[in-house]
């Protein structure tokens, strides 16, 4: 019995007091079974194909779109963004930057037109 109620409240079930959809008293909300944001799951996949010099992904949990160069940088580089236009445009911003320091002329990699 001892064992059990401990076990409970390594998961939090007892002492947890904010309001939720699983507290008591809270009204049943049934829950789709489906492919969260499966629209930007897309625009994620579309753009890593059109970005040769990128890797694209996109975390579901954040819902972010992130990009990681496949060049080399002189530090580590890491772009986030909430949409694919804006990590389209930080991609951009950091491919002129590389380019005016003459960092991917140097790793043989071109620009698209």
């Amino acid at each position: 019995m001892v064992q059990t109620k401990r076990r409970w409240s390594l998961f939090g079930r007892r002492g947890s007091r904010r309001p939720g959809r699983h507290s008591v008293g809270q009204p049943y909300v049934r829950v789709e079974a489906g492919n969260p944001d499966p629209g930007d799951r897309a625009a994620a996949v579309l753009l890593d194909r059109l970005e040769p010099a990128w890797t694209i992904m996109y975390g579901p949990w954040s819902r972010r779109f992130y990009a990681l160069p496949l060049f080399r940088t002189p530090d580590p580089l890491i772009l986030e963004a909430t949409t694919a236009q804006d990590l389209t445009a930080q991609i951009r911003e950091a491919e002129r930057d590389f380019l005016i320091t003459g960092g991917l002329a140097a790793s043989g990699w071109r620009a698209a037109a």
